[in-house]
């Protein structure tokens, strides 16, 4: 048999149970991230194959975390063995991680881990953290 009133009666008491705001009915804004990549088109605009990529990203205060604002020299390089030494002389005892853009790589973030994205080329890109 359908009860209506109960039916009704339950959902008041569960609605009551949840409390709080309905945050889920605001849009997150949406946020730019330290890693966006900038090129002469704007700052997340995709560069074309012609275009020169930008340089090492701003140095920021994340960016001294892994040493990635201490290695800029090395943009544009082959990652050589003698590279890769220079590189990890230059931000001492901690992970480093190469990948060519687009490589799959797992998403956590280790903010003491150094970045190296490489080119399709093999060059190296930029560095960044985590």
């Amino acid at each position: 048999m359908f009860r209506p009133f109960a039916t009704v009666a339950l959902l008041a008491a569960l609605a009551a149970c949840e409390g709080g705001t309905n945050d889920a009915a605001v849009p997150a804004e949406p946020t730019a991230t330290p890693e966006a990549a900038v090129s002469s088109s704007g700052p997340l605009a995709t560069p074309t194959p012609g275009e020169a990529r930008a340089s090492p990203q701003p140095v920021t205060p994340a960016a001294t975390e892994c040493g990635s604002d201490k290695v800029g020299e090395y943009v544009g390089q082959m990652p050589t063995d003698d590279v890769k030494a220079g590189i990890a002389a230059k931000v001492g005892e901690r992970p480093i991680r190469y990948y060519t853009e687009g490589d799959p790589i797992t998403m956590d973030y280790a903010p003491a881990r150094l970045n190296v994205e490489l080119r399709e080329n093999g060059r190296i890109e930029r560095f960044r953290c985590g």
